[in-house]
C-alpha cells in the first residue's frame, strides 16, 4: 500500500467520521450546561454496536438495493434510534470497511461503494427526535456548515448537521464552497455562528479568504474551524478570523450562545 493510499484510508475511515466521533462521545457522558444541554444519563442500546455495525457492514457488501435499508430496519425494530444510527453505527461501519480494505479484505472499488452506500442511507434516517437522555438546546440556534470546495468525505459535516438539529438548531449545509460562493449562501439570513469543515489539504490562503468573506456577510457570527485540518502538520495561526478551533461540537456550539 502506497503512502497516498493509506492518507486516503485515514480521510475514509477517520476525517470523514470525525465530528462524529466527538459528538458520540459528548452525547454518551454528561452534556455541559454551556452548550445549552441539559445534563441526563445516556440510553444504552440492547445490542452492542460492534453487532449492530457489523450488521450494516455485511448489509452495504450485498449487491441487493435493498439491502441496507432492510439491515436498518432490524436494527430500528431492534430498539436503535435514527439518531444512534446515523451518529454511532454508521461511522463505526464506515470505519469498519476502511480497516478491511487497509488489511487487504476489500478492494478499494468495494469499501468505497460499501461506504458510499452507507452514506446514503444516513440522509434518510430522521432528524427530528430527540434521542432519549437529550435535551433540545436552550435557545434556537441558526448555524451555518461550510464545507470548502475539494473535499472529498463529507460524511461528517453530514452528521454534525444532522445531530445539531435533533438538539434544536437551524442548519444550513453547504458544500463545495469558494470564497466568491460565500456571498451568494443565505442571502438575507443572519446566523449565530458559522461553522468551517476544513480537511488536511486545505490551504490556509484558501481558508483565510473563506472566513474573509463569511466576515463580510455575517459579522456577528461566531466563525469555528473544525475538521482533519487541527490534526494536519498546518500553522493553524495563518488561518486568519476564527474566533475557535475546536473538533468538539458541544464546544463550537457554546460559543454561539
Amino acid at each position: 500500500m502506497t503512502h497516498h493510499q493509506h492518507t486516503d484510508l485515514v480521510s475514509i475511515g477517520d476525517e470523514a467520521t470525525r465530528v462524529a466521533q466527538v459528538a458520540i462521545k459528548v452525547l454518551a457522558g454528561s452534556l455541559n450546561q454551556a452548550s445549552g444541554l441539559d445534563e441526563r444519563p445516556p440510553l444504552v442500546p440492547a445490542i452492542i454496536t460492534s453487532q449492530a455495525s457489523q450488521r450494516l457492514v455485511n448489509a452495504s457488501l450485498d449487491p441487493k438495493k435493498t439491502a441496507v435499508s432492510s439491515a436498518i430496519d432490524k436494527l430500528q425494530a431492534a430498539g436503535f434510534s435514527d439518531f444512534v444510527l446515523f451518529s454511532q453505527i454508521i461511522p463505526a461501519a464506515i470505519r469498519q470497511l476502511g480497516l478491511a480494505w487497509e488489511d487487504d479484505d476489500l478492494s478499494f472499488f468495494a469499501m468505497t461503494l460499501s461506504a458510499s452506500r452507507l452514506q446514503i442511507a444516513v440522509h434518510d434516517l430522521s432528524e427530528t427526535e430527540v434521542p432519549a437522555g437529550i435535551s433540545r438546546l436552550s435557545k434556537e440556534l441558526s448555524l451555518l456548515i461550510i464545507v470548502p470546495e475539494g473535499t472529498q468525505h463529507t460524511l461528517g459535516a453530514i452528521i454534525l448537521g444532522k445531530t445539531l438539529r435533533c438538539v434544536g438548531a437551524r442548519v444550513k449545509l453547504e458544500m463545495g464552497v469558494t470564497a466568491s460562493r460565500v456571498h451568494q449562501i443565505g442571502a438575507g439570513e443572519q446566523f449565530d455562528g458559522v461553522f468551517i469543515s476544513a480537511s488536511a489539504r486545505d490551504s490556509a490562503k484558501k481558508l483565510s479568504e473563506i472566513i474573509s468573506n463569511v466576515r463580510y456577510n455575517w459579522s456577528t457570527a461566531k466563525v469555528i474551524l473544525g475538521g482533519g485540518i487541527l490534526s494536519a502538520q498546518v500553522n493553524l495561526d495563518a488561518i486568519m478570523g476564527t474566533d475557535y478551533k475546536t473538533n468538539d461540537w458541544k464546544a463550537a456550539v457554546a460559543q454561539c450562545f
